[in-house]
């Protein structure tokens, strides 16, 4: 298992989620994805398709707008 991050700031919907998906798709089972942003919107849309695709969503926190994601791959 290893750790990635993938960083959002600056983008708005749908790019945190393409984006997301993108790198999901380079990582193996088990792997853990840290993704973090500023649109704080975008992080219910990843958590969305997170949980749509079976991926475990680990870790959700949204501050204002920023926000936090930790999502392990299925």
């Amino acid at each position: 298992m290893t750790n990635y991050e993938l960083k959002c700031e600056g983008m708005v919907c749908p790019m945190p989620v393409a984006q997301t998906k993108r790198k999901l798709k380079e990582l193996n089972s088990g792997d853990i994805l840290e993704i973090t942003g500023d649109f704080a919107e975008a992080s219910e849309n990843i958590k969305r398709f997170a949980e749509k695709e079976g991926h475990d969503v680990v870790e959700h926190k949204i501050n204002g707008e920023t926000y936090f994601l930790k999502i392990q791959k299925s």
